[in-house]
């Protein structure tokens, strides 16, 4: 080859040789912008969101059932000599008849617990100290009415009704007052793990060791947990996400130093357990939940939740809840409906939702689409989906 013919040759494979880097290149940033990491949860504890104090219950706390019960037939008209016989007797047949059947419509006796509207409110005691956990969801902050100020993240204007439902009673009440969570929903969530389908929580960002965008999808398994030779949730096992349950939760949110907030807050839907929580349904969905270095995660998430939801597995249990937890069971439903904060019923004003929120322990999962039937979650090994 002469040296024009170089000359040429040269020319033209310069420009095709930066045509290729560009493309390489090109197809470089591509996937860089497109590149992602996920990590994966599935809650390993679950109860409502309880910050007690010394002095948060100026009424007292409320008392055992058995006071209660004292007080509940009193308010019936009943004579102090005729209680204390029908006490007598307590926990026989003869009492707890007497006490199921301490509503009254047109004057006749009739189920307190599947009529509770038909029972005289016991007025059970409310928080009225100033902290609780929780989210400002109506954005009114400082000037909201009946609203706390959150203990961690010093944010006024928290609206969570339920805490001021619960934490007068001994079993709702929870740290820093007590050593453990609030008994109640914390044990049936132990209980029920085994055969609860799990909830799982998905992080999706660029980089999820530094700061910036994230989407997170919340979801039910056809899964369950398995538990560990101590009886905790076991880490770092696979669920199959359950297409048919309704539960697809997408959220956008933000990493900022290791914790994760909503940016959006339209309404979340997870199907539950009716004997735990019937359905976990909040509309204005707020969520804050802390990644730490050991992989496992501590949140708090929020919003308005329909009351009746929340009462409805209290009410069943009826007798049961109340001889377990101690609390009065129509007191209960009428603090929740006087209570309710949001989402007013057209025709009669009521409000049919209260503001609530509701703590999660999350170990790391692996969480996949379904593509059969449901079966035992599987181990896998550990790292990130």
């Amino acid at each position: 080859m002469d040296n024009s013919a170089r000359l040429f040759s040269s020319k033209l494979l310069i420009p095709l040789a930066i045509s290729a880097v560009g493309a390489v290149l090109s197809v470089a940033s591509v996937r860089s912008a497109s590149a992602s990491e996920t990590k994966s949860f599935v809650l390993s504890a679950f109860t409502n969101a309880a910050y007690s104090t010394t002095g948060d219950c100026q009424g007292g706390i409320d008392p055992d059932q058995t006071e209660q019960y004292k007080l509940d037939l009193l308010a019936l008209g009943m004579p102090l000599p005729k209680v204390q016989d029908v006490m007598s007797g307590y926990p026989g047949f003869r009492t707890m008849a007497v006490l199921v059947n301490r509503g009254r419509v047109d004057g006749k006796p009739v189920n307190g617990y599947t009529n509770p509207a038909s029972v005289i409110d016991p007025k059970l005691h409310l928080v009225d100290g100033k902290y609780a956990y929780g989210f400002n969801l109506d954005g009114k902050g400082a000037d909201s009415p009946n609203s706390f100020q959150d203990p961690q993240t010093h944010q006024s204007g928290v609206d969570n009704q339920l805490f001021r439902v619960f934490g007068c009673d001994k079993n709702f009440r929870g740290p820093p007052a007590n050593a453990t969570p609030p008994m109640f929903y914390g044990i049936e969530w132990s209980t029920l793990r085994p055969s609860f389908p799990a909830w799982v929580i998905s992080i999706t960002g660029e980089d999820l060791s530094k700061n910036g965008p994230v989407t997170l999808t919340i979801d039910r398994s056809i899964d369950h947990v398995l538990l560990d030779a101590q009886g905790n949730t076991e880490a770092y096992t696979t669920f199959r996400i359950d297409p048919a349950s309704g539960s697809r939760n997408v959220f956008q949110g933000q990493l900022e130093n290791g914790v994760v907030t909503l940016t959006d807050h339209h309404d979340l839907h997870l199907v539950g357990d009716p004997v735990l929580i019937s359905d976990l349904d909040l509309s204005h969905t707020h969520l804050r939940m802390t990644l730490g270095p050991d992989g496992q995660v501590k949140g708090l998430i929020g919003g308005y939740q329909p009351w009746w939801e929340i009462f409805l597995p209290i009410g069943h249990g009826g007798e049961n809840f109340e001889e377990n937890q101690g609390i009065d069971v129509p007191g209960l439903y009428w603090a929740l409906r006087h209570l309710a904060d949001a989402d007013p019923d057209p025709k009669t004003g009521e409000n049919r939702r209260i503001s609530v929120a509701w703590q999660f322990d999350a170990v790391p999962a692996f969480v996949v689409p379904a593509n059969g039937a449901a079966s035992t979650p599987v181990l896998a090994s550990a790292g990130s989906n």
